[in-house]
């Protein structure tokens, strides 16, 4: 069992890293404190990750042919890229990381690839924040119309929309734990040293102790320093972040949900025009994308190549 150490490691490391993307937009808003959060994050990600974490095993797990040795090496690598990123404050891509990692044993070791697997998830790559700023900005668009038209009940639509945007907070952390649960765990299922159904539960317990201990930076990050949000802000990026990830859920595919909030604020901030946006962070952001699967990738090709020395 000391080999699911580096899995649970991810896993807190994926809690940390990704309460910002159900959340960020909320407590940027003041709509929700950090600690409730927190909270709220932690239920519904293992919520997630215990009802649907196991869709998104098979991808992950076929990426490459797999030994026990390579799966504890790609996890670990993504961890501990994962753990460094948190605390410089980046909301990274764990699922870009892990398969990074993925990539690295899989050259080390001349495993092979899925060549089906990689081009979905290459594809995702591209299609997460572009649809998550697309439905973000066409979401705002409708809710502004739809508030302009109901001045008489101006507090009524505000406060709804406060308690939505917690609603669908939820939802998206839910959509969270269901879609990055895999990171952390679906190398060790396709090994064969847990059961699915096992390592989504473990794996979302994990998750739930990072979102609890160590999530703070990076939600500052995410909902403070892209755009500034207001309440219908705050909902919009969310939602579109929760549905698009959920989507990609259903489909098999692991996808960034770091992506997906980044995008869905970047969608809102340009409805206000391209200077409603801090253009610093955004070029930041995705270079920290970058690094994490690049960084994942090296460090786990060099893990492999030091384990065949010390044999």
């Amino acid at each position: 069992m000391l080999s699911l150490l580096p899995g649970l490691y991810l896993g807190w490391g994926i809690g940390a890293n990704d309460t910002a993307n159900a959340f960020g937009p909320q407590v940027g808003a003041n709509i929700v404190t950090l600690r409730r959060a927190a909270v709220l994050t932690a239920a519904f990600g293992l919520l997630g990750a215990v009802v649907e974490g196991q869709k998104i095993f098979p991808a992950l797990g076929g990426f490459t042919h797999l030994s026990l040795e390579m799966s504890v090496v790609a996890v670990l690598s993504t961890a501990i890229v994962v753990n460094v990123m948190t605390r410089l404050g980046l909301p990274i891509s764990t699922s870009h990381a892990i398969v990074g990692a993925l990539i690295g044993v899989g050259f080390a070791e001349r495993a092979g690839f899925n060549i089906p697997i990689v081009m979905k998830v290459a594809t995702s790559m591209l299609a997460t924040p572009v649809g998550a700023a697309t439905i973000a900005y066409l979401i705002y668009r409708a809710l502004a119309a739809l508030a302009a038209g109901r001045l008489g009940s101006a507090l009524f639509f505000h406060l709804s929309v406060r308690y939505a945007a917690v609603v669908i907070g939820c939802y998206a952390a839910y959509a969270m734990g269901a879609n990055n649960v895999g990171n952390a765990m679906a190398p060790y299922v396709a090994v064969g040293v847990i059961g699915a159904s096992s390592g989504a539960a473990l794996g979302g317990a994990a998750i739930a102790l990072g979102v609890l201990t160590y999530s703070h930076r990076v939600i500052m990050v995410v909902g403070k320093q892209i755009t500034a949000l207001d309440p219908i802000s705050a909902l919009v990026a969310t939602t579109a972040t929760a549905i698009t990830v959920h989507l990609f859920t259903q489909l098999g595919i692991p996808v960034s949900t770091s992506q997906a909030i980044v995008g869905a604020v970047v969608g809102v901030g340009l409805t206000k025009g391209i200077m409603g946006v801090n253009r610093r962070t955004l070029m930041v952001i995705p270079a920290g994308w970058v690094i994490s699967v690049a960084g994942s990738g090296a460090a786990a090709w060099l893990f492999i190549m030091a384990y065949r020395m010390i044999q």
